[in-house]
């Protein structure tokens, strides 16, 4: 995480001047990319080292649940998030998968100005999500990886990005909980696949559960986290999967 006195003071969330000072105020940081935001255990194993990169690029494609799911622990945590160019991520949502929306940004239609905006987000937030709506040129995006690794923050994208740390692929999922036409959501399972560099360079598949908010009145369930051994193709084992794939 970084340093609370800066981040957590309360602030009006979209004022990325006043996020940039208060960054420049601790002057340069270079991050050691060891260093992670925790994410639920249920999702752990779908990152190197069980969590967010600090100063690095994750990409999520294929499912708004996984994303704020990803995000929701950091939150709790104490962690700023900022939503650009992401209009269909709703604060309803982001409330229910646990992101506490005091501490949470949103520029929805960043327009021309879409890479000083982010590069002044990146000067104080924790993690940074990009949207479609965010229109970057090839150096653009490489000026933006470079700031969130100088600045210690999480860079992420619901768009294709090369040189990612980690991609994350949704491939398919299901929900449970809704009978006849009614009733709560309870469970939501999904395939990913994952890619990157580094510790991420072998593609994976896996399947996971993404926690998902209680029914009201009823307790918060217990997820087990994913499962984190290779898996024969076709396992029949009833725990989640996870696999080596060419």
């Amino acid at each position: 995480m970084r340093p609370p006195r800066e981040l957590h003071e309360p602030r009006e969330p979209c004022d990325p001047g006043g996020l940039s000072g208060a960054r420049r105020a601790l002057g340069p940081h270079v991050p050691d990319i060891a260093d992670r935001l925790p994410v639920h255990p249920a999702l752990a194993g779908l990152l190197p080292g069980g969590g967010l990169p600090v100063g690095g690029t994750v990409v999520v494609q294929g499912s708004t649940s996984l994303l704020l799911g990803l995000l929701a622990v950091a939150s709790a945590d104490g962690a700023w998030v900022a939503f650009v160019g992401a209009p269909a991520i709703g604060l309803a949502a982001a409330a229910d998968a646990g992101l506490r929306l005091e501490r949470v940004a949103v520029v929805p239609t960043p327009g021309a100005d879409a890479p000083a905006a982010v590069a002044a987000l990146l000067d104080g937030v924790d993690v940074v999500v990009l949207g479609p709506a965010v229109a970057l040129l090839g150096a653009d995006r490489r000026r933006l990886a470079a700031r969130a690794r100088e600045r210690g923050a999480v860079l992420m994208t619901t768009t294709p990005w090369p040189g990612a740390h980690v991609t994350l692929d949704v491939r398919g999922g299901s929900w449970w909980g809704v009978e006849r036409g009614a009733g709560w959501l309870r469970r939501r399972v999904l395939r990913v696949r994952r890619t990157g560099r580094g510790a991420a360079a072998q593609p994976l598949e896996l399947t996971v559960e993404v926690p998902v908010a209680p029914a009201p009145g009823e307790r918060t369930p217990v997820v087990e986290p994913a499962e984190t051994t290779p898996q024969g193709v076709g396992s029949t084992t009833g725990s989640p999967g996870l696999r080596v794939v060419a």
